[in-house]
């Protein structure tokens, strides 16, 4: 323990040996410590001179641990201070370079209809919580989204905001009806400003496609500019209305989930009542919490009141 202090392995047994017993001489202490006289002498003397030992009459005594440490405590204490203080000075350095940095580490381009394509399916598949979508019309990227149906599937929630043309199209092109009945949170605004797809917040697809240009989407992965594309769903999601009509977006499961919320009753023992497992309930009870447009299950409770969900 007191290598710190620059002690070896004998000079901390001297120094331990002589403060839980004083010795009459160094013969005496080379017979404790089972070395060389000549061994200890030198390491007697070493500890003398720097404060660890002193000499009382025809003793040899420790010195009080705190006379024989504090200094060395307290310079190393102001190194630390020191220390911190350039890390400090360093990481202002660092944040300041990061939101300097070259923009190519935080926006990728992606051309070609393959290319975006690709990089699209590859992005909600790899989606652990949650998907958030602006979606209007036209829809170049095939409106049979496998990678979709496959996230769903594994419990990815998907938040959608359609522009109100889509919903209006005829013959369901965009296959509203499947999203609807496998879970989607769907919600229609007037006018939405772009299309944009967001992955478990860290990052966000933007198709730039027409019908007359090559295909390409920008894909962010941090920064400001993830943070405003956050902030532009929120705000679209906060002002769109819950398609269909909410009383009518709960089938009887969730009737029954909620009811069991509005009782009391915690997760775990809503997933006793209905044989599923604690993450599945969990995952169901957000999906309400969204579908209503609120933060918090007494939110929810106060608006399935309001809105007659039961």
């Amino acid at each position: 323990m007191l290598r710190a202090f620059g002690l070896d392995d004998l000079e901390e047994n001297a120094y331990l040996s002589l403060l839980r017993l004083p010795a009459s001489g160094e013969s005496e202490l080379a017979e404790r410590l089972r070395r060389p006289a000549e061994e200890v002498s030198a390491v007697v003397d070493r500890l003398v001179k720097d404060g660890f030992v002193r000499q009382a009459g025809n003793r040899l005594v420790a010195a009080a641990p705190d006379v024989a440490f504090g200094p060395a405590l307290l310079r190393r204490h102001g190194e630390i201070q020191r220390v911190q203080t350039f890390i400090a000075t360093l990481m202002e350095e660092y944040r300041e370079r990061s939101a300097l940095r070259d923009s190519r580490e935080m926006v990728e381009v992606v051309i070609g209809a393959a290319e975006v394509m690709a990089r699209w399916q590859h992005l909600q598949r790899s989606a652990q919580q949650e998907v958030k979508c602006l979606a209007k019309a036209p829809i170049v990227l095939s409106a049979d989204n496998q990678a979709q149906k496959a996230a769903m599937a594994a419990g990815v929630v998907y938040r959608v905001v359609y522009e109100r043309a889509m919903i209006d199209a005829p013959g369901d092109p965009h296959q509203l009806a499947w999203s609807e009945a496998n879970g989607e949170l769907m919600r229609i605004a007037t006018f939405v400003p772009t299309k944009l797809m967001i992955f478990d917040e860290r990052a966000a697809f933007v198709p730039l496609m027409s019908a007359s240009v090559e295909p390409a989407a920008l894909v962010i992965t941090s920064g400001a500019l993830l943070d405003v594309l956050n902030w532009v769903f929120e705000t679209v999601w906060a002002g769109a209305v819950p398609f269909p009509a909410t009383k009518n977006t709960l089938s009887s499961d969730d009737r029954r989930l909620l009811s069991l919320i509005i009782a009391g009753y915690t997760d775990l023992a809503i997933s006793k009542q209905f044989g599923l497992s604690h993450r599945t309930v969990q995952r169901r009870v957000s999906q309400l919490i969204r579908a209503a447009g609120v933060e918090t299950r007494l939110q929810l409770i106060w608006h399935a009141a309001k809105h007659d969900w039961l």
